[in-house]
């Protein structure tokens, strides 16, 4: 194996209960050329002091609040490596992630990026996040073949990733050459950007996974994943990859234009979904509509529509 510099790029915004845990799964990992760059998105809390006790061990910026997309291209940007890696500062990595990553794409110079198997991380009854808690087997991190894949996910992935965001960012590495060819992460998509980038990387080159599990995804209520969000930024980023790149994927491979309607469907119905429980039933009305107007076959579809524009119009409570 090469002793390549990796640059592990970990953006962190109110993150101090669990940036700690983050950054120490990242220095004690057993490859030893690394560079550790945490970008603080302008904090509030006490991640500053947290990132401060490391010292020099870590390449420490900041930034005013602008987003993780903005904070990751500022950690690329800083960023001396041959290889990336990202971690959220909310996950964690198992050991071996790095080295098993760089042997892969060193024995596979026609890869342009390899993602790990990941566990999903569910806290205890008692709130407490252990590894015993993680669902996808995390025993299989240590030892195994790196060379072992899983076929169905690994290769030219556009079509793939049209479909599903099959990669973790937290569990993912790319040569340098692909990041400098497709450029920055778009700032402009508040949550989705690291699917957005992926998305731009299968168009470039073959992206393999690693059936190996060598990294874990915290689940808790602060993640932006249980946020209400006023954007379909899922929507929005499928919908900016077939007006840029079509449906066609570079090895040929094509989804049938029935197949991305019902995708974009799908993602409208989820999100107005969402916000008919938690958020605003008129947003909720608007989207329901456009998931109808992509596959008017849904009974729930318009059962769930119709409840939305009854909730969207009913008069508010008087107050006070």
């Amino acid at each position: 194996m090469t002793t390549s510099l990796v640059s592990v790029i970990v953006p962190a915004y109110n993150c101090a209960l669990y940036l700690a845990e983050a950054l120490d799964s990242a220095l004690d990992q057993d490859y030893a050329a690394k560079e550790v760059i945490v970008v603080d998105d302008g904090s509030v809390d006490d991640t500053p002091k947290i990132i401060e006790r490391y010292g020099s061990r870590v390449v420490a910026l900041r930034q005013k609040n602008s987003g993780s997309a903005a904070a990751r291209n500022a950690g690329m940007r800083h960023a001396r490596g041959e290889y990336f890696a990202f971690l959220d500062a909310d996950d964690l990595w198992l050991p071996g992630k790095l080295s098993a990553q760089v042997r892969y794409l060193d024995r596979h110079a026609s890869v342009g990026m390899v993602y790990s198997n990941w566990g999903v991380w569910h806290p205890s009854e008692g709130g407490r996040f252990e590894t015993a808690s993680v669902n996808g087997g995390v025993g299989a991190a240590h030892g195994g073949d790196d060379d072992l894949i899983e076929p169905r996910v690994s290769g030219w992935l556009y079509n793939e990733l049209l479909l599903d965001c099959v990669v973790h960012t937290s569990a993912a590495m790319l040569r340098r050459s692909v990041a400098e060819a497709v450029g920055e992460f778009r700032a402009q998509f508040k949550r989705g950007q690291d699917y957005d980038y992926w998305l731009r990387v299968s168009r470039l080159t073959e992206i393999h996974k690693l059936a190996r599990v060598l990294s874990l995804y915290r689940m808790h209520e602060e993640s932006i994943s249980y946020r209400v969000h006023p954007v379909n930024y899922g929507f929005e980023v499928i919908r900016t990859a077939v007006g840029q790149h079509g449906v066609v994927g570079p090895d040929g491979k094509r989804t049938p234009e029935r197949i991305i309607a019902r995708r974009l469907s799908d993602l409208c119905f989820r999100f107005a979904y969402h916000h008919l429980r938690y958020g605003d039933p008129g947003t909720a009305r608007t989207s329901f509509a456009k998931s109808l107007r992509y596959f008017p076959w849904r009974p729930k579809g318009w059962l769930f529509w119709a409840e939305a524009a009854v909730r969207s119009v009913r008069p508010r409570a008087a107050t006070g």
